[in-house]
């Protein structure tokens, strides 16, 4: 009676347990040559107060606040990425709002998963955003959609769990800006876009 007391004193004990990783920090943005045209951003609360909440046996809960740092990112991203980046409603847009914009971005991120040295047996820890990337017009009418994802590790040898684990997913947010940044133009729906718009591709190459 006392050991089955104690066992599940201890699975309780457990189950209480958790990691809760704030990710901080300041990302570098991507150096690119800029697309000569004005756009609208969505940010949808969605993608602003992302959290993603995982239950890991014998690990407890884990709760990875994602949102902000996003956030914060793809705002620098969009800047260095297209003459002028400003956040927009959900189209359609007013004549008002809409003018002299070319397009409507909505990033999303789609997924998100990690990896510790607990669940994986190796020495590091490891994160993977996927973000599904969307181009309309003023009227709401997709234009393009591609999905990128982003990839990050750290030592764990390096942090604490939760320090290693903001780590890798910061550097996960990095490599996903960074595909968003060099990828975009590759699209076959932003090329045709792009040349909607009188731009050619070619003036795209280094």
């Amino acid at each position: 009676m006392l050991l089955s007391l104690l066992a599940a004193l201890s699975v309780s004990l457990i189950a209480g347990c958790g990691t809760s990783v704030a990710v901080k920090g300041t990302l570098p943005t991507p150096v690119v040559r800029q697309i000569p045209l004005h756009v609208g951003v969505l940010y949808t609360s969605e993608f602003k107060e992302f959290l993603h909440t995982e239950r890991v046996r014998e690990r407890g809960t884990y709760k990875i606040d994602i949102g902000q740092q996003n956030y914060s990112f793809f705002q620098r991203l969009f800047e260095a990425m297209f003459v002028e980046s400003r956040e927009v409603s959900a189209p359609p847009l007013s004549s008002k709002d809409s003018k002299g914009l070319a397009g409507i971005i909505v990033p999303k991120i789609t997924k998100y998963g990690f990896l510790s040295p607990h669940i994986s047996g190796l020495k590091f820890y490891s994160a993977s955003i996927q973000y599904h990337m969307t181009i309309y017009d003023m009227d709401g009418v997709p234009l393009a959609e591609w999905d990128v994802v982003g990839y990050g590790k750290t030592p764990s040898s390096s942090f604490g769990e939760g320090e290693a684990l903001g780590e890798a997913t910061m550097l996960a947010i990095r490599d996903g800006g960074a595909r968003i940044a060099m990828e975009t133009v590759e699209q076959p729906g932003v090329r045709k876009w792009l040349s909607s718009n009188g731009i050619g591709i070619e003036s795209r190459a280094d």
